[in-house]
């Protein structure tokens, strides 16, 4: 009997032991996606004591922070805590710095992620994508398990999807949107399709030329009509590749001349170089310099050819991004070697080269397409542009961003007169440093209850173009590891959890939460003297960004673009005076090394139209941020103005302030 007793002990601690044994590929948090925002979710997740795995689709993680973005917009850096911030400085402990570094070698970024989930115990699995049909299984409104095209099977009681493309959410059937909102959406101004820059009329030569070149890259131009300002369509902003390049010899790969290059593909670049007299090729492409004599190329957009991308399978994927990749690789040859680019300009793009000792495993040719917007799901709350200007303040906040809305060009076209059109970059979208809403995080409860979306989150295209930066995914990552662990312990909803208590977490985390902006950073209206303009009060036209970059300024941003030889942009300021008489013009700008030495400004008074040159390089005082124009006799029959433009040599220009005092 003792004996039977012992052995039914024996059997029934073993059956307990195997029902409470994790099942294999059983974790509390599956992460789809290994980007930085997939990396700093697992890292939170499993600080808080959960089973994390992340599921890869390639061979590296740390996404775009890894594959050749080494220029990490952040914004206002004071708006950036918790692990995102932990993980610049750590990357700055690399480079032996005492504070954060935002300008980072993707080998070194990925040494600091894999640091950092290996400290926090997450698994990480690598070429694990999901199949592309039927990859994940709802069952009672949640996702159960996720399988891979590897044949594996996981399984989880919170699923986070930090891709770029939203690939679990879309097959959790979450419903979510692709390219831009109207205008009258949600109210948005900045919102729809913007206003058209023409290039130039194309002779017959050209338009026969790239008709033929049209059998080979159909994606270069697309002949097409104007579309109406501020409507909607399904279109999505340039992508491209972040390549790093090196100038040291012994650090070099040389360009290569691809497999369909073209030299005639960049006619109209040569035309642009020429007509611009360009010959640096930091000129003709944005060059971020990196640690180790490397940089960040940036603005080698390959426009028209993203559209397809963040619906598409995998194979038109694979096409898009080829594309992409081909594009650059010639354009890259091409200046360096081609014979029409001035001699100049082929010299010294031929200092440069592929980094060797970067994406050494991929042809030194970074890992990921830049997927600047992708999917963004229709979840509990959608951010839209008003949340980073007249609604900054959120009972829901889990963390900030304070980057402008930035969107590069969406569409070239070809009218049936001939003319080459651009359009797409935001005109005019004022921002300051704004709360994200954690519902912008999760689907409706009647949608899913057990997902986080962290980068294709809810949000319109227009406040997109601010949310999407690594830093923010990061951010949106952290929260969403903390509210995983405290859905996953109070066994309830993503959406029922204790908003106050993350809140209190993530503090205690040292995320920010909110943002007090130091004095003297801006300067408001009210605590100033005299008749006060803003650049949001002046009428602007061309294509101006803002940013809040450089301090002071007046109210919340301030906006600039870059010099041309003819007036491409202006900002026209159009005073309503209370009287009549002698006034003071005072200007308000951001001065920085890359401002213009020379900027025009207009000013129209009673005597008519009288130009004043302003050097914005050079700054003022913090005690007097003001700089005078000279003293102008105005009255309301005349209509006073003052227009700043961005005709010049070189630099940039900035609107921001004006000031009228009465003499």
């Amino acid at each position: 009997m003792k004996i039977l007793a012992a052995l039914s002990l024996f059997l029934v601690v073993l059956y307990a032991s195997f029902l409470s044994k994790p099942k294999e590929n059983e974790y509390d948090v599956v992460v789809y996606g290994g980007t930085s925002s997939g990396v700093i979710a697992a890292y939170a997740a499993a600080k808080e004591g959960l089973s994390v795995v992340i599921l890869e689709p390639n061979k590296h993680l740390g996404g775009l922070t890894t594959s050749g973005l080494g220029h990490v917009d952040i914004g206002n850096h004071e708006t950036v805590g918790g692990y995102a911030m932990e993980f610049l400085k750590r990357v700055g402990v690399h480079y032996g710095m005492k504070r954060f570094c935002t300008e980072m070698e993707s080998s070194a970024a990925e040494k600091v992620f894999l640091e950092m989930t290996k400290e926090a115990g997450v698994t990480v699995f690598y070429q694990s994508r999901l199949r592309e049909k039927n990859g994940v299984v709802k069952k009672n409104n949640k996702i159960e398990k996720v399988s891979l095209e590897n044949g594996k099977t996981y399984t989880a009681k919170v699923f986070i999807d930090a891709t770029y493309e939203g690939d679990l959410m879309a097959g959790a059937k979450i419903p979510y949107t692709v390219g831009r909102e109207s205008n009258k959406k949600y109210g948005e101004s900045s919102a729809g399709i913007q206003k058209y820059s023409q290039s130039g009329v194309l002779s017959n030569a050209r338009l026969e030329e790239i008709k033929e070149l049209s059998a080979t890259f159909p994606l270069d131009y697309i002949f097409a009509n104007k579309a109406e300002k501020g409507s909607a369509d399904n279109k999505v902003q340039a992508y491209t590749y972040r390549l790093s390049l090196s100038t040291d010899k012994n650090n070099q790969v040389p360009f290569t001349k691809p497999k369909n290059y073209h030299p005639k593909r960049y006619h109209d670049n040569l035309v642009r170089i020429y007509k611009s007299k360009l010959i640096q090729f930091d000129k003709v492409v944005t060059v971020y310099p990196m640690p180790n004599n490397k940089t960040d190329i940036n603005h080698l957009d390959v426009i028209n050819a993203s559209w397809n991308y963040p619906d598409g399978s995998y194979k038109e994927r694979d096409y898009i991004a080829n594309y992409h990749k081909e594009y650059e690789q010639g354009y890259l040859y091409f200046l360096a070697n081609d014979e029409n680019v001035p001699e100049a300009l082929r010299k010294d793009a031929s200092r440069y080269g592929y980094s060797k000792d970067e994406f050494a495993d991929n042809g030194n040719w970074p890992y990921l397409l830049y997927v600047r917007e992708g999917r963004r799901m229709l979840g509990n709350y959608v951010m839209v542009q008003q949340d980073a200007w007249s609604n900054i303040n959120k009972v829901d906040g889990i963390g900030m961003g304070s980057y402008f809305m930035d969107c590069h060009t969406v569409q070239q076209i070809i009218t049936p007169d001939g003319r080459a059109m651009q359009e797409g970059e935001m005109e005019h979208a004022p921002f300051r440093p704004y709360e994200i809403s954690y519902n912008s995080l999760v689907p409706k409860i009647s949608d899913c209850e057990n997902l986080f979306v962290t980068v294709c989150m809810s949000a319109s295209h227009t406040i997109y173009g601010s949310l999407r930066m690594e830093p923010v995914f990061m951010i949106t990552g952290q929260a969403a590891g903390v509210a995983a662990a405290m859905a996953v312990n109070t066994k309830k909803a993503v959406q029922q959890i204790d908003i106050p208590q993350l809140r209190e977490k993530l503090l205690a985390q040292k995320q920010i939460l909110s943002h007090q902006t130091k004095p003297g950073f801006f300067i408001t209206k009210e605590s100033t003297q005299g008749y006060v303009m803003d650049d949001t009060d002046a009428v602007v036209k061309g294509t101006w960004l803002h940013s809040i970059s450089s301090a002071p300024f007046l109210m919340y941003n301030y906006q600039f673009v870059a010099q041309t030889p003819k007036e491409t942009a202006s900002a026209v300021y159009q005073p309503k005076l209370p009287e009549d008489g002698n006034y003071e013009v005072q200007l308000m700008y951001s001065a920085d090394t890359n401002r213009s030495k020379k900027a025009r400004i207009v000013i129209t008074d009673d005597e008519g139209e009288k130009e004043v040159w302003v050097d914005m390089s050079k700054k003022n005082t913090a005690a007097n941020p003001w700089h005078s124009l000279g003293e102008f006799k105005f009255s309301k029959q005349k209509q006073p103005k003052v227009t700043i433009s961005n005709k010049g040599d070189g630099g940039i220009v900035v609107a921001d302030g004006l000031r009228f005092n009465k003499i």
